[in-house]
């Protein structure tokens, strides 16, 4: 008669970096750095927080260097991984969000209200996103197997992957707010059966 094995469950953490040089603006890909204020935020709410064992961080500054310091502060392994990198914003990449949705109203509300269906003109469409984003959090979970791991990566890619693991449309990203240093919990449980995956937490620490 076969035993059955107990399930293990592996928890991930998503956390979204904190306040950047240069304000509001759609920064997509471009390497920004990250404002003292939102520097502080992310160690107040690493502060309370306790048992990552490995991190893995978007290659852009405003996430890498955040996490390669909570690593060393830590003593744990970190891995740089492109996949967790921001969304594309095409045409309004660099530009302040007030001055698009005055000079672009149309096509901001477009995005806003479907953004699979209405990506910003020479931006990466949001499925594109979507599948790396994706794939980056299933390769995690299967390297990271029983463990407690930390992505530190950027506000459309956390609304974008939550979307794809709980099974909402493309249309309902924008309903996911994700503040600057918002933190969100999921625990996959790997069983015989299969796996199930749950939700315990989002923007966890802020205000």
């Amino acid at each position: 008669m076969a035993v059955e094995r107990m399930p293990t469950t592996t928890t991930v953490d998503l956390l979204r970096h904190g306040e950047c040089e240069g304000g509001p603006i759609f920064r997509g890909s471009r390497d920004v750095a990250l404002a003292p204020a939102g520097w502080q935020r992310l160690q107040d709410v690493a502060a309370c927080q306790a048992g990552w064992q490995r991190i893995v961080t978007s290659p852009l500054v405003r996430c890498r260097a955040f996490a390669e310091w909570l690593a060393a502060a830590r003593a744990l392994p970190v891995q740089v991984d492109p996949r967790l990198q921001e969304i594309g914003f095409g045409d309004w990449e660099g530009r302040p969000v007030a001055e698009v949705w005055r000079d672009d109203a149309e096509a901001a509300a477009a995005w806003y209200r479907d953004p699979e269906a209405h990506p910003p003109t020479g931006g990466e469409r949001l499925a594109s996103l979507r599948k790396r984003a994706r794939m980056a959090f299933d390769a995690h979970v299967a390297t990271g197997r029983g463990r407690h791991l930390l992505l530190v990566t950027h506000g459309g890619l956390i609304r974008t992957l939550l979307a794809d693991l709980l099974s909402m449309p493309g249309a309902a990203v924008h309903r996911l707010d994700t503040p600057y240093a918002c933190l969100s919990r999921l625990a996959i449980t790997h069983a015989e059966q299969g796996e199930s995956l749950r939700l315990l937490g989002h923007n966890m620490g802020t205000a």
